[in-house]
């Protein structure tokens, strides 16, 4: 408990609490002794419903038409210390007070509403409510009361009026409620506040502890960031408590936050890697093409034309490899935006690879290298973007091409398997090392038996390719040994 009210919240809480049972207890106080005193009230009406009326019957009060003052006086005298609880009055039919039994200084008025009395009168036995009628010692107060009809020889000479609940009496109720029945009221209320307040603040304590720990959690993330994981609270997802809810979805944002930072982080440690590279692979081609096109053009009165043209030529093929590797560089940034747009239809796979080698041919028949794809079925047919794979493709083939010498062979293999078609692009060259391929996907990376023409640089071909294919949700593996071959294998959809 201490520790919960040196928390600011819990103190703010347990003030609101005890304000608000106090001022629950005091006006609780006030309704029951109001409910009390009005049921008292209801009772000793109900009670002394007659009372007027026996000693207008047993009593004679006029005499001669005249009311009988001294006999009232002992009437009402014998009366009241018989049952110091009542008042009596004798009105006239008007509401005027003929005598009565009080101290002459104590009557503040000397006129009583007569309505009242007729309601009295008028209502049934068992008095469906409470009446009350004018106090005449008071000018404002109102008592509860009896009263009776006072006739002889048939006419209405005034009413008996009986105050029930003297002052007498209320003034030794108020002794009797202030000191004893208010004394233990307030002890008892005072201690059920207390031990609430308490049970209160330790229900809640316990209802808001999932709450606390979720708040440390925020701010234990908060404190550390992205940069490290912290070991969460093992929240339930599918708790009927709305904290737990909130605290597994913490968990799960903070979790996904996490993984996108260092997706980020890694993504800008690749670019800037890539740029580092991609730098060094410009720069060597530039270098030669500036170094070629100057010599050309402080000796060019002074060179043989064929050599002339050996100049230009080199200059030219260098001006490719910058160009090439630019357009690559823009594909891949492309390729890698989040919103690359993709044309899905339905592709005769054999048909596609076999343009792609038609656009190879020359090149593999100036090396003595032989392609062919099989089997050449036109019923093979695959969902995918006819342009994106006629790329990957091409790529895959001036890869294979660039590693084969004269008298390989470069197969594409379509093998249907169901619902996809594994597609196998083998080649028969030098292959690539065994510490290499974990990485040939990389774009920055060369392998170590890569030949550099103008076909391509580094691994930005396969960088394409690997992206191309992963946009149809298609992951693809490689298989090679030095010397024996290379193949590349990935699954597409039929359509």
């Amino acid at each position: 408990m201490m520790q919960f009210l040196r928390d600011a919240f819990f103190r703010r809480l347990a003030l609101l609490l005890l304000c608000s049972f106090v001022v629950v207890g005091v006006l609780f106080l006030l309704l029951m002794r109001y409910v009390v005193s009005a049921h008292q009230n209801e009772v000793a009406q109900n009670l002394h419903r007659d009372l007027a009326r026996h000693l207008v019957d047993q009593h004679p009060l006029f005499i001669d038409g005249h009311p009988d003052k001294e006999g009232l006086y002992h009437l009402f005298h014998n009366l009241m210390v018989l049952g110091p609880n009542f008042e009596f009055y004798l009105l006239d039919p008007q509401g005027e007070v003929l005598a009565y039994s009080a101290d002459p200084a104590q009557i503040k008025r000397r006129h009583i509403e007569v309505e009242p009395i007729h309601t009295f009168l008028d209502s049934p036995t068992e008095i469906q409510r409470t009446i009350y009628g004018a106090d005449p010692r008071d000018r404002e107060r109102r008592k509860v009361f009896s009263a009776a009809p006072v006739k002889r020889d048939g006419q209405l000479k005034g009413y008996m009026y009986v105050i029930i609940g003297s002052e007498i009496f209320d003034d030794v109720a108020q002794g009797v409620w202030q000191n004893q029945i208010l004394r233990w009221v307030v002890v008892v209320f005072l201690g059920g506040l207390i031990l609430s307040l308490i049970a209160s603040l330790w229900v809640f304590g316990l209802l808001t502890r999932p709450l606390r720990q979720l708040t440390g959690d925020m701010q234990r993330f908060r404190a550390a960031g992205l940069q490290q994981e912290l070991p969460s609270t093992p929240w339930d997802a599918n708790a009927n408590d709305v904290v737990h809810r909130l605290g597994s979805a913490f968990n799960a944002l903070s979790a996904s936050l996490r993984e996108q930072y260092l997706r980020i982080k890694t993504v800008d440690e690749m670019r800037r890697e890539l740029l580092a590279h991609i730098s060094h692979d410009l720069r060597t081609p530039l270098s030669s093409l500036r170094g070629y096109l100057e010599t050309w053009l402080i000796k060019r009165e002074e060179l043989h034309p064929d050599d002339s043209r050996y100049y230009v030529e080199t200059a030219y093929r260098n001006s490719k490899k910058v160009n090439r590797l630019v357009e690559q560089l823009f594909e891949l940034a492309c390729l890698e935006s989040a919103d690359v747009p993709m044309n899905f239809e339905a592709i005769v796979l054999a048909e596609l690879v076999q343009d792609v080698l038609q656009k190879f041919a020359l090149k593999a028949r100036q090396h003595c290298v032989r392609m062919e794809v099989t089997p050449q079925d036109s019923t093979i047919v695959v969902h995918g973007d006819i342009e994106k794979l006629e790329r990957v493709f091409s790529n895959l083939m001036e890869n294979a091409l660039r590693h084969c010498k004269s008298g390989d062979e470069v197969i594409v293999q379509l093998q249907p398997r169901g619902e996809q078609v594994l597609v196998s692009v083998k080649d028969s060259g030098s292959g690539i090392p065994a510490d290499d391929l974990p990485h040939i996907f990389e774009a920055h990376y060369r392998a170590a038996n890569s030949v550099s023409d103008s076909g391509g640089q580094g691994g930005l071909g396969l960088a394409i390719t690997k992206r191309l294919l992963a946009l149809h949700q298609v992951d693809i593996s490689v298989h090679s040994r030095e010397n024996h071959g290379t193949a590349f294998e990935f699954q597409l959809r039929c359509s």
